[in-house]
């Protein structure tokens, strides 16, 4: 249902027609939700009007008439241009909103990963020698990240 009201939210925001017909056949496709809206084929087909349902031709656009004068009549509403413009121009802000998000996200992944990095990098152990027997030892360092604890193995140099 989330998917829903982000496809709802894109086909508001980008009034290009044939953006908003891809993202109308993709949600369509994909939503189990809105597929179980959806007319079937026998129901659709039972809507349509059939030759055998009209009866006689010299009666039916009397009939058409007579219908169409007892529906009421209702303005098409129109767009002045001023909501063209807003529509427009929510497009570019959209996109300059998610673009600047983007490189702020970025960068304060950039400056986390990089303050991990010089944590890491920053020594905090020094061993500047080891003797073993009076003589120059082979060292073996091992620190567990995220601990203080350092273990150093020594052992006669071959």
């Amino acid at each position: 249902m989330d998917f829903c009201s982000t496809v709802d939210l894109l086909y508001r925001a980008v009034p290009v027609p044939r953006f908003r017909d891809w993202l109308i056949r993709a949600h369509i496709e994909r939503c189990p939700g809105c597929q179980a809206r959806l007319l079937s084929r026998d129901e659709a087909l039972s809507l349509l009007v059939r030759p055998s349902d009209l009866g006689a031709i010299d009666r039916l656009w009397p009939s058409i008439s007579r219908r169409a004068g007892r529906a009421p009549v209702v303005a098409e509403p129109t767009m002045g241009r001023g909501s063209y413009v807003w529509r427009w121009a929510a497009v570019p802000a959209m996109v300059l909103a998610v673009t600047l998000s983007g490189f702020w996200l970025l960068r304060q992944v950039e400056r986390s990963t990089s303050g991990a990095a010089l944590a890491a990098s920053t020594p905090r152990f020094e061993l500047d020698y080891v003797n073993v027997g009076g003589a120059p030892a082979q060292t073996f360092v091992y620190q567990p990240q995220g601990t203080d604890t350092v273990f150093v193995w020594a052992s006669k140099a071959p």
